[in-house]
């Protein structure tokens, strides 16, 4: 199905069609490479799980960066109005 109103991000010549507001920012400014890192980090990190205790180590790290993105993706929304 198509989308009826997508969004575009213009590359120097090229043209890409983005799927969502998220879509559209990694496109912008390349960020793909930057999310890989970030899945990475999160697999190494979910492989040091031993115990309860780095459990939460863990999972404090991913609250405060899952955090970050929200609260980037608000701001994006004002901005943007999407």
């Amino acid at each position: 199905m198509k989308n009826k109103n997508p969004l575009y991000v213009v590359k120097g010549k090229d043209v890409l069609e983005a799927n969502s507001l998220f879509d559209m920012v990694v496109k912008k400014f390349n960020l793909a490479p930057t999310i890989q890192i970030l899945q990475n980090i999160f697999q190494i990190l979910l492989e040091q799980v031993q115990n309860f205790a780095m459990f939460k180590v863990v999972k404090n790290i991913i609250d405060y960066m899952v955090e970050q993105v929200q609260e980037l993706g608000k701001k994006l929304n004002s901005t943007f109005g999407v």
